[in-house]
């Protein structure tokens, strides 16, 4: 197992019995500050969201920023990448973004104090639920003002590492945002 996937788990262990809230909360820490460092993001460069019961709708539940207010929800059916990953269970790895349509909404919105920057480079992995079926989706993102400013495209290697994340992380956080 991978160092970063064993830190990922020794943080998840820690929501397991709290109540929750806390238990959300925790999870969405670990999965922050491991995601972070593990692919130099940026404080705007992470989003997590959540499938309802009916599998209509996706929820961000991070960044905070995002997961308050109104504009949280959307359905899986728009053009979102977020939605494709959900309705196929394959993860998009996507250095180009600016030359795909997608939900730029949620690129206008400040996040932790930063300029809203469009995405230039996108990662979206599944988290599938206990019966193999994707439940959320994390995404990791590089923004600019332009693909170089953005930072480094991402790599195969990346898909791979974020892929065995989201799989480490799957038991706790379907656990912590079930219902």
């Amino acid at each position: 197992m991978h160092e970063l996937e064993r830190g990922l788990g020794l943080l998840l262990e820690a929501a397991a019995g709290k109540p929750p809230a806390a238990q959300r909360e925790h999870v969405l820490e670990a999965l922050s500050s491991t995601l972070s460092r593990a692919f130099s993001l940026q404080p705007d460069g992470l989003a997590i969201l959540v499938l309802n019961r009916e599998r209509t709708m996706l929820r961000f539940v991070y960044p905070s920023e995002l997961a308050e207010g109104g504009r949280n929800t959307f359905p899986i059916t728009v053009s979102s990448l977020a939605g494709r990953v959900i309705q196929t269970g394959r993860s998009v790895l996507m250095n180009t973004v600016r030359d795909v349509p997608h939900l730029g909404i949620y690129e206008r919105i400040r996040i932790k104090e930063t300029v809203p920057r469009d995405i230039q480079k996108l990662l979206a992995v599944a988290v599938n639920g206990p019966e193999g079926k994707p439940q959320a989706v994390i995404e990791i993102s590089r923004r600019g003002r332009s693909p170089a400013e953005a930072g480094p495209d991402f790599r195969p290697e990346d898909q791979q590492l974020l892929e065995r994340l989201a799989s480490a992380a799957a038991p706790v956080m379907m656990q912590a945002f079930a219902g």
